[in-house]
């Protein structure tokens, strides 16, 4: 077959991109170029990519890849999107990118002007009727662009690189990123602003200095400058008032659109002045510990996370609004029963605030007379790996959700005048981790405790080389949350030290190795291990202590020593499932992958009717990408288990498949089945969502994702998963702001969809 294809747009202009990126091995890739000596052709081959052969016959120049049994390059994970890069060829005949922007601006031109009959002459007269001020002016012909302007995306006509006419997209009220900047443009102009468009690639913006030029990006804004200051206006987003609120643009270039002498233009944003989150907790526990607690909580969502969240909302009556609120407090807060729910949205300053009055009981860890509580939103850190495989960029620096900030602050009154009560754990923190700034403080005043608690993306990335250290850091921070600690809701004295945590000292083996249990739930590794160790002592035979202790040590990411415990506690008791599959799971961590299925194995068929075992298992053969083996054992698991656990079994065989990528038909039988079971749990909605857009059903997709977010709006794979698939449908804008709103809720999302070889812009 022969295909020949001729864009007017390039007026003569050549121009291609071809990717060596697929799954699994190919058995022969071929990348042919011919052009003469006429056309001055440059190229450019990315690491990953097998070498090119240059050649040439008479006056036609001829490149070519012709390889066999090809397994593409993968990108690096965690590395930001300049070094996505791999197997990419480039073709092009501009040599600079002023020729590109000289080539796009005669078309806003026309785009962008007015006929005198033009209807949008009312429209300007009346934003002008209304103000002097050229700031207020240009957010009002922003918000008629954005409010009375659908968005649809119009990639007719090869590229769908030529705007609509500003009247055309006024008439018909909707337009794509195109459109909507030619009439945006016009109002501005119309208006005496200074205003041009200006061109930006929304998923390899970071790459794009290294490119060779060409007409290569997929998004169009407008660039405004008012009394010396420069505001960046997108049609296609909502929400947007005030200039002054407006972020800078993450796509870090842009090619203005002049008529001669443009060049790339970075653009950084900067950090965030106020969080994209709050939650503020004040919980009256005065009333002692066995009786309910009140609590009033807001939580408070700026910018694209406050404008999900009200698009979300507005679509609901008011008994779903009040059911969805109350859903999303239990989900937040199981062991609070909501009383009474809100959320107000503050149009100009987008931000969104749900607030919550319930009641409930406080979770206390109670060993005897000593009790604890843990003020999980002290919790800083998380558990990440930033190790990558062998190939293509591998040193490549690790990218940050940048500009990030999250903040939490929890008060909590206690029984009596706070007698018998005080403060463990690391109560003031402030370091820097990973390209994020962590800060805590926590402190007691009578019977008021209080606790803050943040963290800011304060650089975009870190070298690679800081890595390992920085994993080990977040771990930490992760395991050293802040406790209140009583003894008994008396008003005694103070608990000196950790030694006094039970009454009466362990006598014997059983006491030591409750108390060491004690130690792990508060997670003071250290002690609990001294404690299994002396259980182990008094009961040598005894091969559960030496695998508390190997847990103990595993939690502490002493890998060397968990193993040897581990081996131990088998060598004792060598139909110990849970030692089994507990040395599994570090084996796998260790890359000794054969081993720890053995081990799994001998851990199912020793605890033959333990099911968590072999769902245990399940779990490892999909986290490790063997989805016919976790699909066997789901298989198992669904004849053997209880109704109850029916919905969520199918959900994760459903789950696996779309992983997987394979079987979709068997998978949508499944998401159908569990969809059955429960039409409106949100995993559920999630999953047929992933399913579609494995399927390329993106449609489909948006609207399931759409569903799971009515119920749990801020499920971060959804979130994700929506934007993924708007992406697919080229509405650039709103899969970014899906994309900002899923890392500021979970950063580590884009590592748990790069696992299943599906990425997303990092910028």
């Amino acid at each position: 077959m022969t295909l020949e294809r001729r864009d007017p747009v390039l007026k003569g202009r050549s121009q291609t991109m071809s990717y060596v990126r697929f799954p699994g091995t190919a058995a022969r890739v071929r990348l042919r170029e011919l052009w003469p000596d006429s056309k001055p052709i440059a190229w450019r081959a990315s690491p990953g990519l097998p070498k090119p052969v240059i050649s040439k016959t008479g006056d036609t120049n001829e490149l070519l890849i012709d390889e066999q049994n090809i397994t593409a390059p993968i990108p690096p994970g965690h590395a930001p999107a300049r070094f996505g890069d791999v197997g990419l060829l480039e073709i092009s005949d501009f040599k600079t990118w002023s020729e590109v922007s000289a080539l796009m601006s005669p078309l806003y031109a026309t785009a962008s002007a007015l006929p005198p009959g033009s209807p949008l002459h009312v429209e300007v007269a009346k934003i002008r009727a209304a103000s002097n001020d050229p700031k207020t002016r240009t957010e009002a012909a922003l918000r008629l662009v954005q409010d009375q302007v659908h968005y649809v995306f119009l990639g007719m006509n090869s590229g769908g690189y030529v705007p609509a006419g500003a009247d055309v997209t006024w008439s018909r009220r909707f337009g794509d990123c195109k459109g909507k900047t030619a009439l945006l443009l016009a109002l501005l102009r119309a208006l005496g602003v200074e205003a041009e468009p200006a061109l930006v690639n929304t998923t390899q913006g970071d790459a794009l200095d290294q490119r060779l030029p060409m007409l290569a990006f997929d998004h169009v804004f407008v660039r405004a400058v008012i009394k010396g200051k420069t505001y960046w206006l997108d049609g296609t987003r909502s929400g947007d008032r005030d200039l002054d609120d407006i972020l800078i643009p993450d796509f870090h270039w842009v090619l203005p659109v002049q008529a001669q002498n443009a060049k790339l233009e970075k653009v950084q944003p900067k950090p965030l002045a106020l969080p994209a989150f709050e939650s503020l907790k004040q919980i009256d526990a005065s009333a002692g510990y066995d009786n309910p607690a009140t609590a009033q909580v807001t939580h408070t969502f700026r910018g694209d996370l406050a404008i999900v969240w009200n698009t979300a909302l507005s679509a609901l009556g008011p008994a779903d609004r009040d059911r969805r609120l109350k859903e999303y407090w239990r989900e937040q807060m199981p062991w609070l029963e909501p009383r009474a729910v809100a959320a107000t949205y503050d149009d100009k300053q987008r931000v969104m605030r749900l607030s919550l009055t319930g009641e409930g009981k406080l979770d206390w860890t109670v060993n005897g007379d000593v009790r604890d509580y843990d003020i999980a939103d002290s919790s800083l850190g998380f558990n990440s790996s930033f190790k990558r495989e062998p190939g293509p960029f591998a040193d490549a620096p690790i990218s940050v959700p940048f500009p990030s900030f999250n903040k939490w602050g929890v008060t909590i009154r206690l029984p009596g005048n706070g007698g018998g009560f005080r403060l463990r754990g690391p109560l003031n923190v402030d370091t820097t981790v990973a390209g994020r700034h962590f800060v805590r403080t926590s402190k007691m005043d009578g019977p008021l405790v209080t606790m803050s608690a943040q963290e800011e993306g304060i650089a975009p990335e870190f070298p690679y080389s800081e890595g390992e250290a920085a994993s080990a850091a977040l771990r930490q921070l992760a395991s050293l949350n802040v406790y209140v600690r009583g003894q008994g809701g008396r008003a005694t004295a103070a608990l000196p030290d950790d030694d006094q945590d039970l009454a009466t000292k362990p006598m014997d083996a059983a006491g030591f190795s409750h108390r060491g249990m004690v130690f792990m739930n508060r997670r003071d590794y250290d002690r609990a291990i001294a404690d299994f160790r002396a259980a182990a002592a008094l009961q040598p035979a005894e091969g559960k202590h030496r695998y508390n202790t190997g847990a103990a040590r595993y939690a502490k990411h002493d890998d060397d020593g968990a193993l040897a415990d581990f081996n131990e506690a088998l060598r004792l008791n060598p139909k110990d499932g849970l030692a089994y599959a507990a040395r599994a799971d570090l084996l796998l961590a260790k890359g000794q992958s054969r081993e720890a299925w053995g081990d799994f194995d001998a851990a199912v068929k020793a605890a033959p009717n333990d099911l968590n075992l072999l769902e245990r298992r399940a779990r490892a053969y999909e986290r490790a990408g063997r989805y016919s083996n976790a699909l066997r054992d789901l298989d198992v698991l669904l004849t053997r288990s209880a109704p109850s656990r029916r919905l969520a079994l199918l959900n994760s065989r459903c789950w696996i498949r779309a992983e997987w990528g394979e079987e979709l038909a068997v998978a949508a039988v499944d998401c159908n089945a569990a969809r059955v079971l429960g039409p409106s749990v949100a995993a559920v909605l999630d999953s047929n969502g992933f399913l579609a857009f494995r399927m390329g059903r993106y449609d489909k997709a948006i609207a399931d994702y759409d569903l799971a977010l009515r119920e749990a709006p801020t499920q971060a794979a959804s979130l994700f998963g929506r934007g993924l698939a708007k992406l697919q449908k080229g509405d650039m804008a709103a899969a970014k702001t899906d994309f900002a709103a899923a890392r500021a809720v979970y950063p580590g999302i884009d590592a748990d969809f790069e696992r299943l070889g599906v990425t997303a812009p990092k910028s």
